[in-house]
């Protein structure tokens, strides 16, 4: 058999777990070099965007990539690409042709002349000849080549191009109102066909019930939260809820597990039950996590892996009968954000279930370790890179930035240490280089003119600019420099006249602009991180569902410049109640403290 260089090696490819005879393939790595050998020998590459978890994908291994003749074809007319989704979310971001797996067939430059999910063998057959018998016409390549060049240039237009202007007072009030319009009265979530959780939806309504008390606020929550986890959604034996429900009613689910889901469910149920005193939803938070201690960490690499595969024969059972299968295989590939979200969510509720019996100490030590990890192991040069497998890859994607830097900063709140808060500020200032002034927002990765296909194109996520753009505003909270809130607002402003066409994707951008039209009580705790007093008022604040709160820990000793900007003095440990430059108590006793913030989520509500 012909030997590739690029060819990868079997052991970083994950194929369906029965038998198949998909790694006959000789599938490459995306990089330049496949995408020089189909230039060099004129052939189409034949992209394949899969997932360790993804049923479809599996079926596809089983069926279209197991017949011979068209492995053979495959082998013989096409550069074959194989890309994991979850290492790779950039290609996946430019190249996904509406699930997974995408099937895609591209010229040597990347532009796509066929795209499709889910193809079975009959039909495949047909497209690799229609596609190899269209590419193997020199006058055809010549065409499309031609045409190449005129489409970069018009998406990289349209990629820089702002469409910003003044921020809408009412942004997070019109992004309620799609939410409650989306929202299934009677069985929960959103929408009548196939539901996922819609995390950032959820955590928007809890945003805005925060600040508003809006009971449909509350309804969308409760409702949502307890027909997930009551009903076909939820694993009643291991723990953990499933990726998505094929039904409207969450009674069939889609049986994968993810991480990036679980994370941040855990803290939805956590905040839920701390703000509604729901001990149900309080319960199902400490629940999650036994799932994920117990099936998805990894404690040889020091966090949780990505995800545990669909198996709907295995999870239809009872304890028992499971105990009798094999586990369904679990990816132990650690990933940035995902970990880095889950590690906020452990810190962030830790507090909040305290009051059920928990042991928020476990909660915080975890959270702390998962993000010594990521910078132990996934920071080079000053950015966190996508994944961790042995050794890191993937450098300098948007979201692995912002969820490190975001986690760092509750780390930082638990804590009070300092080195989470100088963390968060050197990641800010190392993704600096993804900033585009002509785009007034973050590009979701590390480019240069030779990356292969569309990955060199620049692109400006919604959902990513969101999230940074309320790192930024926390960390100039923390920090006093205002530079940072105006960066996030120019950010934000970006996307002021079209986000309401994202419709339930806008939530997380409402929750940033309600960052600043009512943004959080922050509370200066003004001593040593570790004097007795100053942890025990900074314990009283983590437990506050609501109103919203920042909680800084700041010592003039050892902060003198932080403290200068600020404007504090070291006189005992004390404790300044404030929004913006705007403080209303100082308080010196954790029962002041308390008390000092009930009276203002009362005053906020009446």
């Amino acid at each position: 058999m012909r030997a590739f260089s690029n060819v990868l090696a079997m052991s970083t490819l994950h194929f369906s777990p029965r038998k198949n005879r998909a790694a006959d393939i000789h599938w490459r790595a995306w990089g330049d070099e496949a995408f020089a050998e189909a230039k060099a020998q004129g052939k189409p590459v034949l992209l394949a965007i899969s997932a360790v978890w993804c049923h479809w994908c599996h079926v596809m291994d089983e069926t279209t990539y197991s017949v011979p003749t068209i492995i053979d074809h495959i082998n013989e007319r096409f550069i074959p690409v194989r890309v994991d989704n979850d290492q790779r979310p950039d290609v996946n971001a430019r190249y996904n042709m509406g699930g997974w797996p995408t099937t895609a067939l591209l010229t040597p430059e990347g532009e796509v002349l066929y795209g499709g999910t889910y193809i079975p063998p009959e039909d495949m057959d047909h497209v690799l000849k229609q596609i190899d018998g269209f590419y193997a016409d020199a006058a055809n390549r010549l065409t499309v080549a031609k045409k190449v060049s005129e489409l970069r240039a018009a998406r990289q237009g349209r990629a820089r191009t702002p469409s910003g202007s003044e921020l809408d007072p009412n942004t997070a009030a019109k992004v309620f109102e799609l939410l409650w319009s989306a929202f299934d009265a009677e069985y929960g979530g959103f929408g009548t066909d196939q539901k996922f959780p819609h995390v950032s939806g959820l955590q928007f309504a809890l945003d805005w019930w925060s600040r508003h008390h809006d009971e449909r606020a509350r309804t969308i929550v409760q409702k949502s939260l307890h027909a997930m986890a009551g009903g076909g959604m939820y694993d009643h034996v291991q723990g953990g809820f499933f990726r998505y429900s094929t039904t409207r009613d969450f009674s069939v689910p889609h049986f994968e597990k993810m991480l990036e889901d679980l994370g941040g469910l855990l803290l939805a149920t956590a905040r839920a039950g701390a703000m509604f005193e729901d001990a149900a939803l309080r319960a199902i938070a400490v629940d999650v996590k036994r799932y994920l201690d117990e099936h998805l960490w990894n404690d040889e690499r020091g966090g949780y892996g990505g995800s545990q595969d669909a198996d709907e024969e295995y999870y239809r059972l009872d304890d028992a009968g499971r105990a009798r299968l094999p586990e369904p295989y679990i990816d132990k590939t650690l990933y940035t954000s995902w970990n880095a979200q889950a590690a906020r969510s452990l810190l962030l509720s830790a507090p909040l279930v305290e009051s059920a019996g928990t042991d928020a100490a476990a909660w915080t030590e975890r959270g702390i370790a998962i993000l010594d990890t990521l910078w132990s192991k996934l920071l080079v040069d000053g950015m966190m890179c996508r994944y961790f497998d042995g050794s890191a890859h993937v450098r300098g994607l948007l979201v692995d930035q912002v969820w490190s830097a975001w986690a760092a900063l509750a780390a930082f709140e638990a804590t009070g240490d300092p080195r989470w808060l100088n963390r968060s500020r050197d990641l800010i200032e190392h993704a600096e280089v993804l900033y585009d002034e002509e785009s007034e927002g973050y590009l979701d990765r590390l480019t240069s003119d030779d990356d292969p296909g569309r990955i060199a194109e620049q692109i400006v996520v919604l959902e990513d600019n969101a999230l940074m753009a309320r790192v930024l505003l926390d960390y100039a909270a923390y920090s006093g420099k205002m530079l940072y809130a105006d960066r996030a607002q120019t950010m934000l402003r970006r996307f002021a006249r079209d986000y309401q066409s994202q419709g339930l994707f806008a939530a997380s951008y409402a929750s940033a602009v309600l960052d600043i039209a009512d943004p959080p009580i922050d509370v200066h705790v003004v001593a040593s991180y570790d004097d007795p007093l100053a942890r025990s008022l900074r314990a009283a604040a983590l437990r506050v569902a609501s109103p919203p709160l920042r909680v800084d820990t700041l010592d003039p000793q050892e902060q003198p410049d932080r403290a200068a900007v600020l404007g504090y003095s070291a006189a005992g440990v004390t404790a300044y109640l404030c929004r913006g430059v705007a403080c209303f108590a100082r308080i010196t006793s954790e029962d002041e403290l308390t008390a000092a913030l009930a009276d203002a989520h009362v005053r906020a509500h009446r």
